[in-house]
């Protein structure tokens, strides 16, 4: 069962800080503005006094074939493969260092699968910010797409996760 709910206008996000500026100006300015084009969802955590303590985005795409590692590339035949992006993690800082990020991955990924039942999607894709979080996905089995920052898991792997 999932832990977030979708970010709605009684989430109070004024006080958020995870200590990265980007991450925090995000949920407190474009968040709405991503999820009314239908750009993003932003999915949040909440305290009892509805103040936001951690949150995602999600959002499809696809990613070419030629930036998947080949040892991952080598059964699929699409030059264009759609996967789902984990765009923003983030965990205001008074709740860091309690596993919040890791339970926050845990349940966009439950979402992810769910999701695969409805549209096909072959991986997870995402944007890690700086090299903690880049350290904190390679821990979970993300690997490195081949051009660019972002980092790689196939579904495959999720959903044998959970099993």
């Amino acid at each position: 069962m999932p832990i977030s709910t979708v970010l709605e206008k009684n989430h109070n996000r004024k006080n958020f800080s995870c200590g990265i500026d980007e991450l925090d100006n995000y949920l407190k300015l474009y968040a709405n503005h991503y999820i009314k084009k239908r750009l993003a969802v932003c999915y949040v955590i909440a305290d009892k006094g509805n103040d936001v303590i951690g949150y995602y985005t999600l959002s499809s795409n696809s990613i070419n074939l030629s930036d998947i590692p080949e040892d991952l590339a080598k059964s699929l035949k699409y030059s264009e493969i759609p996967v789902v992006i984990i765009g923003r993690l983030a965990v205001h800082k008074d709740y860091q260092g309690n596993k919040l990020g890791q339970a926050l991955l845990i349940d966009a990924l439950k979402r992810i699968v769910e999701i695969s039942a409805l549209v096909g999607n072959h991986a997870v894709v995402v944007d890690p910010i700086n090299d903690i979080a880049t350290k904190f996905y390679a821990k979970l089995g993300f690997v490195p797409l081949k051009t660019s920052n972002r980092m790689f898991l196939p579904l495959k792997t999720i959903i044998n996760l959970f099993k």
